[in-house]
Protein backbone atom coordinates (compact mmCIF):
# COMPACT_ATOMS: atom_id res chain seq x y z
CA UNK A 1 0.00 0.00 0.00
CA UNK A 2 2.81 2.45 0.67
CA UNK A 3 4.29 2.29 -3.04
CA UNK A 4 0.93 2.59 -4.28
CA UNK A 5 0.18 5.87 -2.00
CA UNK A 6 3.74 6.67 -3.50
CA UNK A 7 2.54 6.56 -6.77
CA UNK A 8 -0.82 8.38 -6.26
CA UNK A 9 1.29 11.35 -4.86
CA UNK A 10 3.82 11.40 -7.49
CA UNK A 11 1.17 10.90 -10.49
CA UNK A 12 -1.61 12.22 -9.35
CA UNK A 13 -2.92 16.32 -8.67
CA UNK A 14 -3.43 16.56 -4.88
CA UNK A 15 -7.69 17.62 -4.09
CA UNK A 16 -5.93 20.40 -1.67
CA UNK A 17 -2.53 21.38 0.06
CA UNK A 18 -1.64 23.20 2.83
CA UNK A 19 1.94 24.08 3.95
CA UNK A 20 3.14 25.58 7.36
CA UNK A 21 6.20 27.38 8.68
CA UNK A 22 7.69 26.84 12.35
CA UNK A 23 10.00 28.52 13.90
CA UNK A 24 11.21 27.94 17.59
CA UNK A 25 14.25 26.89 19.96
CA UNK A 26 16.58 27.39 16.75
CA UNK A 27 14.33 25.60 14.34
CA UNK A 28 12.98 26.11 11.13
CA UNK A 29 10.35 23.57 10.47
CA UNK A 30 7.77 23.41 7.17
CA UNK A 31 5.23 21.09 7.05
CA UNK A 32 2.88 20.39 3.74
CA UNK A 33 -0.04 18.18 3.61
CA UNK A 34 -0.96 17.17 -0.27
CA UNK A 35 -4.65 15.43 -0.01
CA UNK A 36 -5.50 13.41 -2.65
CA UNK A 37 -8.31 11.09 -4.14
CA UNK A 38 -7.82 7.32 -3.35
CA UNK A 39 -11.23 6.29 -3.90
CA UNK A 40 -11.56 3.48 -7.03
CA UNK A 41 -7.77 2.69 -6.31
CA UNK A 42 -7.73 -1.50 -7.06
CA UNK A 43 -5.56 -1.37 -3.93
CA UNK A 44 -7.95 0.75 -1.62
CA UNK A 45 -10.75 -1.40 -2.04
CA UNK A 46 -9.70 -3.66 1.18
CA UNK A 47 -9.84 -0.72 3.27
CA UNK A 48 -13.80 0.19 3.33
CA UNK A 49 -14.63 3.46 3.99
CA UNK A 50 -11.22 4.96 3.01
CA UNK A 51 -11.52 8.20 1.08
CA UNK A 52 -8.40 9.93 1.09
CA UNK A 53 -3.98 9.85 0.95
CA UNK A 54 -2.14 12.10 2.60
CA UNK A 55 1.45 12.97 1.43
CA UNK A 56 3.31 15.01 4.70
CA UNK A 57 6.42 16.57 4.13
CA UNK A 58 8.35 17.81 6.88
CA UNK A 59 11.56 19.65 6.04
CA UNK A 60 14.14 22.45 7.70
CA UNK A 61 16.80 22.94 10.15
CA UNK A 62 17.60 21.44 13.36
CA UNK A 63 20.74 23.19 15.55
CA UNK A 64 22.01 24.63 11.83
CA UNK A 65 21.36 20.76 10.26
CA UNK A 66 18.88 20.40 7.48
CA UNK A 67 16.36 17.38 7.60
CA UNK A 68 13.74 16.33 5.42
CA UNK A 69 10.98 13.63 5.93
CA UNK A 70 7.93 12.36 3.78
CA UNK A 71 5.24 10.75 5.58
CA UNK A 72 2.30 8.93 3.85
CA UNK A 73 -1.05 8.42 5.75
CA UNK A 74 -4.46 6.93 4.81
CA UNK A 75 -7.84 8.19 5.87
CA UNK A 76 -11.94 8.05 5.41
CA UNK A 77 -12.40 11.49 6.64
CA UNK A 78 -13.65 13.98 3.24
CA UNK A 79 -11.65 17.06 4.81
CA UNK A 80 -9.12 19.73 3.34
CA UNK A 81 -5.63 19.80 3.90
CA UNK A 82 -5.75 22.27 6.47
CA UNK A 83 -7.95 20.09 8.61
CA UNK A 84 -5.34 17.27 8.55
CA UNK A 85 -2.64 19.50 9.61
CA UNK A 86 -4.25 20.46 12.30
CA UNK A 87 -4.77 16.94 13.39
CA UNK A 88 -1.33 15.79 12.79
CA UNK A 89 -0.02 19.47 14.63
CA UNK A 90 -2.35 18.11 17.48
CA UNK A 91 -1.28 14.57 17.27
CA UNK A 92 2.82 15.79 17.11
CA UNK A 93 1.92 18.23 20.16
CA UNK A 94 1.52 15.70 22.40
CA UNK A 95 4.20 13.61 21.48
CA UNK A 96 6.35 16.73 21.94
CA UNK A 97 4.74 17.59 25.30
CA UNK A 98 4.58 14.73 27.25
CA UNK A 99 6.45 11.57 25.39
CA UNK A 100 9.31 13.01 24.67
CA UNK A 101 10.10 14.18 27.97
CA UNK A 102 9.23 10.98 29.63
CA UNK A 103 11.47 9.17 26.99
CA UNK A 104 14.61 10.81 26.48
CA UNK A 105 14.69 13.16 29.63
CA UNK A 106 13.51 10.99 31.89
CA UNK A 107 14.58 7.79 30.58
CA UNK A 108 11.34 5.97 30.63
CA UNK A 109 11.97 3.39 27.69
CA UNK A 110 15.65 2.22 29.30
CA UNK A 111 13.39 2.23 33.51
CA UNK A 112 13.88 -1.01 34.52
CA UNK A 113 10.22 -1.23 36.18
CA UNK A 114 8.58 -4.34 34.13
CA UNK A 115 6.45 -6.32 36.47
CA UNK A 116 3.06 -6.38 36.40
CA UNK A 117 1.87 -2.77 37.08
CA UNK A 118 4.85 -1.13 37.78
CA UNK A 119 5.83 0.15 34.84
CA UNK A 120 1.95 1.75 34.46
CA UNK A 121 2.87 3.04 37.83
CA UNK A 122 6.12 4.64 37.55
CA UNK A 123 4.64 6.23 34.11
CA UNK A 124 2.17 8.11 36.05
CA UNK A 125 4.53 9.37 38.91
CA UNK A 126 6.24 10.64 35.59
CA UNK A 127 3.03 12.22 33.92
CA UNK A 128 2.71 13.81 37.50
CA UNK A 129 6.00 15.32 37.82
CA UNK A 130 5.52 16.46 33.95
CA UNK A 131 2.60 18.61 35.05
CA UNK A 132 3.46 19.87 38.35
CA UNK A 133 6.83 21.38 36.58
CA UNK A 134 4.50 22.95 34.38
CA UNK A 135 1.95 24.08 36.74
CA UNK A 136 4.67 25.90 38.80
CA UNK A 137 6.11 27.19 36.01
CA UNK A 138 9.39 25.61 35.64
CA UNK A 139 11.31 26.08 32.07
CA UNK A 140 12.87 22.41 31.86
CA UNK A 141 12.62 18.70 33.31
CA UNK A 142 16.37 19.61 34.35
CA UNK A 143 15.33 22.23 36.53
CA UNK A 144 11.93 20.89 37.55
CA UNK A 145 14.12 17.88 39.02
CA UNK A 146 16.18 20.20 41.07
CA UNK A 147 13.07 22.29 42.83
CA UNK A 148 11.37 19.50 43.76
CA UNK A 149 14.36 17.32 45.43
CA UNK A 150 13.34 18.78 48.73
CA UNK A 151 10.11 20.25 48.36
CA UNK A 152 7.51 17.45 47.88
CA UNK A 153 5.20 19.09 50.61
CA UNK A 154 4.94 22.11 48.39
CA UNK A 155 4.10 19.69 45.23
CA UNK A 156 1.52 17.84 47.57
CA UNK A 157 0.07 21.30 48.78
CA UNK A 158 -0.31 22.76 44.79
CA UNK A 159 -3.08 19.42 44.18
CA UNK A 160 -5.36 21.49 46.78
Amino acid sequence: MLNALKQVSEHQEPLDCEQREDRSHGRWVYRRVSVYEVTGQDWAESWPGLQRGLCVERWGYRERRPFAQTHYYISNLDADAATFLKGLQGHWSIENRLHWPKDVVLNEDRAPQRAANTAANYSTIRNFFITAARRFNLDSIAQAKRFFANRLDQVLLSLQ
